[in-house]
């Protein structure tokens, strides 16, 4: 069959929403469950809370859609952009305060921005505005950020596919790298140091990675071996997530839970398999 025909445009825009709208509608909660328990935070708190509950209500519809005609992915995205958008804007808002300490939060402003910075480019994947990689958080400066979905690599020519494989490297590389960075702070001292160790190696290997890609792509080869090491780190990765997701959900961790979130853990996970899928799709149209 052909490409066109596998990877349509509207299926694979509604790829790229089945598994992000529940990831962004994740941040707002976390946010939401971050907030110190002041009059001013409380309505932050009940305004975080109207745009999780709605952006879980367009994820609904996107299962509906999934099920709808092939008009339906196209017509849902005009639905869904402008308010992903918004959800941007509060998450930048929430950066910006917690930041300059006008909001109170558990979560630190660089995992805010973090949150901040997977939105945009879910925004340029599904035909918003496209980000420049610095907005993304990698190397590039004021580059526009090729973005597009997963499954329409192979329907791009050989060096866009090259760009945009180098540019997914770079961007999960550093998003795993402070997911990793993340856990290891989130360690309780001296009884969970070894977790904390762990965390720290995972950290300094997606570090290492990220650098890795920048310099393959200023040598213009080396792709494919970029691609094999990159999968090798990311099962190890989810390996060692795994052990923490069945540790937290029966609490049977040294010190009983992290000082975060036990279902923080699936959603590194859920963002990783994504990215491992995006891989392997990519290496087999190289």
């Amino acid at each position: 069959m052909p490409n066109e025909l596998l990877y349509s445009l509207p299926n694979a825009i509604l790829d790229e929403m089945n598994v992000w709208m529940p990831l962004l509608s994740e941040h707002l909660k976390l946010h939401r469950g971050g907030l110190d328990i002041t009059p001013k935070q409380d309505c932050i708190f009940r305004n975080l809370d109207i745009a999780a509950r709605q952006m879980d209500y367009l994820t609904s519809m996107i299962v509906s859609a999934g099920k709808s005609g092939t008009n339906a992915p196209r017509e849902l995205t005009g639905i869904i952009l402008p308010q992903v958008i918004t959800v941007r804007d509060i998450k930048l808002f929430m950066y910006q305060g917690i930041e300059a300490c006008e909001i109170l939060s558990i979560i630190p402003p660089e995992q805010a921005d973090h949150i901040r910075r997977e939105t945009d480019r879910f925004i340029g994947i599904i035909g918003g505005p496209k980000p420049t990689r610095e907005q993304l958080g990698i190397p590039g400066g004021d580059k526009i950020v090729l973005s597009v979905p997963r499954l329409m690599l192979p329907d791009l020519s050989e060096n866009e596919k090259f760009t945009a494989l180098v540019e997914e490297i770079m961007f999960f590389s550093h998003i795993n790298e402070e997911h990793a960075h993340i856990t290891a702070m989130s360690t309780k001292p001296e009884i969970q140091e070894r977790l904390a160790k762990k965390a720290k190696e995972f950290e300094k290997l997606f570090n290492e990675n990220m650098h890795k890609a920048k310099a393959v792509e200023e040598k213009h080869r080396g792709l494919e071996r970029l691609i094999n090491e990159t999968l090798k780190l990311m099962k190890d990765y989810r390996a060692f997530g795994m052990t923490l997701v069945e540790a937290t959900q029966k609490c049977a961790l040294p010190g009983h839970q992290l000082n975060t979130w036990p279902s923080l853990f699936d959603h590194v996970i859920r963002e990783g398999d994504y990215f491992v899928e995006l891989l392997m799709l990519g290496s087999k149209h190289l």
